[in-house]
């Protein structure tokens, strides 16, 4: 029997309240989660007004199972809706996304990935008191911190390499004692570079992060680190004066350079991580996706390097053998395998102790973006079965999870 703490996450937002309360829906559901796999914490992203989060946590309350409030910071926060020249910038003037491998659904759907600069202390001030005011009127075991990051490729490529808007341009000078806008040219050069390489040099880098972050501007990556550190403290300090558990979701280890997430720096604020390890799901966040948006941009950027080279590539890199198209990941996602690759990866970072992994992989059925029957289902339970991991939580939306799902989640891992 799986030992370890098993959750889930229910997205709120554009939820009608009415819906969820006839025929005691919402609460019909997380009984049969409950029954099913002893669900222990349910993690909520909150409606406009707050009547849905309300019911979920009196109901969760009655089941025994712990909440925690799913806090969206820096982009698709509910109560603050970015506009464009808000976001970050790139080293070439663009806003919020940029052209090669942008995913051709991005603001399309109810989340826009559209990130506000967390250098921003203007609008980050307005969220913080949000966060604030919902914290002392949210009965909530714990806090559950996400977009703590940058955009990652599949807002485009070219948005990896944010932001040089005035406040960063101030932080970075006062951190290094050093222009910011000087790294635009060693950009721009390194751009030109990424041209040219052809697929023999490619096969020299131990990662992905070594492919796109050049030496000559480590420091942009360092800096963006730090900035993600420094907003996630804001709000995990804020949670821990009211004695909440704060959670974080994080990027998977192969993927959390390249959009300034630093795990080793990010557990000192925190009790547990979910590491997003999304092998089915085209969508940010997902393998495929991001992966897709790196092959599509460099193989658009560079015309020496073949779809099948560069995909030959990242097979090597991230250890798991990928199908040979991008048409091909998109359609079938990679091997689960991954889970097993990324845990080793985070096990070599040696986080305290005290910091929990519960390991984040899907269970929903969303049309065009993932759907995960039986048999991904069951491989990914096998791997998680073989890693000494502290517990699951089912991703993402509790709502789009069908109950065979849960029944099979529940057979397989709590009563192998």
């Amino acid at each position: 029997m799986f030992k370890g703490l098993i959750g889930t996450q229910i997205f709120l937002k554009n939820v009608n309240y009415n819906e969820l309360q006839k025929h005691d829906y919402l609460k019909k559901k997380l009984a049969f989660a409950k029954e099913i796999l002893g669900l222990e914490v349910l993690l909520i992203w909150p409606d406009d007004e707050n009547k849905n989060l309300d019911l979920a946590i009196k109901i969760c309350q009655e089941l025994k199972i712990k909440t925690y409030l799913w806090y969206s910071i820096l982009a698709d926060n509910p109560f603050f809706r970015i506009r464009m020249e808000q976001a970050v910038e790139t080293f070439n003037g663009l806003y919020g996304y940029g052209i090669y491998g942008k995913w051709n659904k991005l603001g399309q759907g109810e989340e826009e990935f559209l990130f506000l600069c967390p250098n921003n202390e203007e609008m980050t001030k307005k969220i913080i008191n949000h966060f604030q005011n919902i914290l002392k009127s949210t009965d909530v075991d714990g806090i559950f911190l996400d977009r703590i990051r940058f955009p990652s490729p599949a807002n485009g490529l070219e948005t990896i390499y944010t932001c040089f808007c005035p406040h960063c341009q101030t932080w970075f000078h006062h951190d290094y004692k050093e222009d910011l806008v000087d790294l635009k040219e060693k950009i721009n050069y390194f751009f030109k570079e990424l041209q040219l390489k052809d697929v023999e040099k490619l096969s020299n880098y131990p990662s992905l992060s070594n492919i796109f972050i050049s030496s000559s501007i480590e420091k942009l990556f360092d800096f963006r680190k730090k900035s993600i550190y420094k907003i996630t403290e804001k709000f995990a300090k804020l949670a821990k004066i009211r004695n909440k558990l704060v959670g974080l979701d994080l990027f998977p280890p192969s993927l959390s350079d390249l959009v300034g997430q630093d795990y080793s720096l990010l557990a000192n604020i925190c009790d547990w991580i979910k590491p997003m390890i999304y092998s089915h799901t085209m969508g940010p966040a997902g393998f495929p996706l991001e992966l897709y948006s790196l092959i599509e941009a460099l193989t658009k950027f560079n015309k020496r390097i073949k779809e099948v080279e560069f995909t030959n590539e990242i097979s090597r890199i991230i250890g798991v053998r990928l199908p040979e198209t991008i048409r091909e990941i998109a359609m079938n996602g990679i091997s689960e395998t991954i889970i097993q690759l990324e845990v080793q990866k985070l096990n070599k970072l040696a986080l305290p102790e005290k910091v929990k992994i519960y390991l984040g992989w899907e269970a929903v059925q969303v049309p065009g973006i993932v759907h995960i029957n039986k048999s991904i289902l069951k491989r990914y339970i096998d791997f998680t079965w073989s890693l000494n991991i502290n517990g699951v939580i089912l991703s993402w939306n509790l709502l789009q999870i069908p109950n065979e799902n849960l029944k099979l989640v529940g057979e397989l891992l709590l009563k192998r």
